[in-house]
């Protein structure tokens, strides 16, 4: 009597729901891209989102695209608001406000925070430092002297109000802040996230368009 084996090996069930040949190769990837992609969305829209700086109200801390230029700015890597939404002096934000410019986003930085005052006291040789609640600021950052502008001379006092932000340039003498009566104190709302890191630095063209790879990293250093 003859008998007949089997080989040891069990075989493998074909699953009927694996997509089979190429058509289901190129499901599984398009598949997994766009669970990819979801979470990406999902992280920049909760965590934090990239932003482009452009015109050179932060310069020398950022360089901005300018249009007459030709040369791409900085990019920003910001942390968004719907984490946390309270800033604090010194910090780099991004606003949009409604009031200039159609909510178009300009990058500033934090002066002074809901309940303090705000002062600018001028200083031997015409310029004006400032003060908050009564203490002179140290600002090493900031491209020169600040000069009267917008108004805002010597002896000019504000205080901010409750869950607003006074904001201004590193570029005192060439930008639209809350010196500006289209910007004025900020409200926290219209603030889109804290800048962290520098993820692409600009093109500056006062340098020749090159690009200066050791800011890359965090902005605060």
């Amino acid at each position: 009597m003859e008998e007949s084996f089997k080989s040891g090996k069990k075989e493998k069930k074909q699953d009927p729901f694996e997509p089979k040949g190429l058509a289901g190769t190129v499901y599984v990837m398009l598949h997994d891209m766009v669970c990819i992609l979801a979470v990406i969305v999902v992280g920049f829209v909760l965590a934090a989102r990239l932003v482009g700086v452009s015109g050179s109200s932060m310069y020398p801390t950022l360089v901005g695209a300018e249009s007459s230029a030709e040369a791409m700015g900085d990019y920003l890597v910001l942390r968004s608001n719907f984490l946390r939404s309270s800033y604090e002096q010194g910090d780099i934000v991004v606003a949009c406000v409604p009031s200039f410019e159609e909510g178009k986003p300009i990058v500033k930085r934090v002066i002074a925070v809901g309940g303090q005052t705000v002062e600018f006291r001028g200083a031997a040789d015409g310029s004006l430092h400032v003060y908050v609640d009564g203490e002179l600021q140290p600002e090493d950052f900031i491209n020169g002297p600040m000069q009267v502008s917008y108004g805002a001379g010597d002896g000019y006092t504000a205080q901010v109000p409750e869950g607003c932000y006074f904001l201004m340039g590193d570029n005192r003498n060439n930008s639209t802040d809350s010196r500006y009566p289209d910007v004025g104190m900020v409200d926290g709302r219209y603030i889109v996230g804290k800048a962290l890191w520098l993820l692409l630095p600009g093109q500056d063209y006062r340098q020749g368009n090159a690009r200066d790879w050791s800011r890359f990293g965090d902005i605060y250093d």
